[in-house]
């Protein structure tokens, strides 16, 4: 339920994914099966759903599509199949899937504890796209290298009626050929999590390997400050060619002092409470605030994703 790299030295303070890279294996079969999977392909290829559920108003996530053009900017264009809002059908997303080496889904996702093989990933017009489905799929979609599951509750297991193995959608895309896949153990917010999302593929596409660039994307996330992420949003929004709106759509939300007003709001309230409690912060000027203060700090932002398999 809690992530491992949290845990922390009462004495230092310093945390477990300071010092290491915490990598989670569902079983061991799932682990062997793993080491089995052929080599990474020489040209990485791309199957993304974003934002599927986002005809309608109250489900869709917009920066989604800033998150899946950055990530796209690492394919040839020829190279990747993109699903959206009016593609993205649980059967059209399997089949996109198909001998691609990724697999990215930005969207909806939720974690079923009666039954673990009714969770899954919010397509269009609402259709879940479930871990039973999927597993139905075993054989025929090929072994992508990673699976990201840029989601709510994606990394969630049901251990409780089989202790030996951890039932959940990191161990069912294991089971049908996935290397790794990259997850969240909780509700995670939309705009931190594009860029989390973000500086990992572009860490990754750098040369480390994904346990690595999360580790050194989490650390980026939560160390930024305001101006340094428009900084950093604007470098990667001219490599993607991102439309002007949708970077001043975030950077409008980076500059933003709160999210009391998204689906988001209690928890951004709460977290501010903790904040407030610091007098230094308190005694910051305004504007000084918005660019040096770090917004992300905090590791509900981060500290939810966590790599399994290899």
């Amino acid at each position: 339920m809690l992530p491992l790299g949290l845990a922390q030295d009462p004495a230092s303070g310093r945390r477990l994914g300071d010092v290491y890279e915490i990598v989670y294996a569902p079983s061991l079969e799932a682990l062997a099966i793993g080491l089995a999977q052929p080599a990474e392909p020489l040209s990485p290829s791309l199957a993304a759903a974003i934002n599927p559920a986002g005809q309608d108003p109250d489900l869709a996530l917009p920066f989604t599509e800033i998150e899946g053009a950055l990530v796209a900017a690492h394919f040839k264009e020829k190279a990747s199949i993109r699903l959206d809002k009016y593609t993205a059908t649980p059967d059209h997303v399997i089949s996109a899937l198909k001998n691609k080496s990724y697999w990215h889904f930005s969207s909806h996702g939720s974690f079923n504890l009666d039954d673990p093989r009714q969770s899954g990933l919010m397509m269009r017009d609402g259709a879940m796209l479930t871990l039973g489905r999927m597993l139905e799929t075993e054989g025929s979609l090929g072994h992508p290298r990673l699976v990201v599951l840029s989601a709510c509750e994606t990394g969630l297991y049901d251990s409780g009626r089989n202790p030996d193995e951890f039932v959940g959608l990191p161990a069912g895309f294991m089971q049908i050929g996935a290397t790794g896949v990259l997850a969240s153990l909780w509700q995670v917010d939309d705009v931190a999590t594009a860029l989390l999302i973000a500086k990992f593929y572009e860490l990754h596409f750098s040369g480390l390997m994904p346990p690595a660039a999360l580790k050194r994307a989490q650390v980026w996330l939560r160390g930024a400050t305001r101006s340094e992420l428009i900084a950093w949003a604007k470098s990667a929004a001219k490599t993607a060619k991102i439309a002007p709106s949708m970077l001043a759509e975030l950077e409008g939300s980076l500059m933003s002092r709160g999210r009391a007003d998204s689906r988001f709001g209690p928890i951004w309230r709460t977290l501010q409470e903790v904040r407030s409690t610091n007098a230094s912060i308190q005694a910051t000027p305004a504007r000084e605030l918005d660019l040096q203060s770090r917004p992300f700090a905090h590791p509900y932002y981060w500290g939810g994703f966590v790599y399994t398999g290899l």
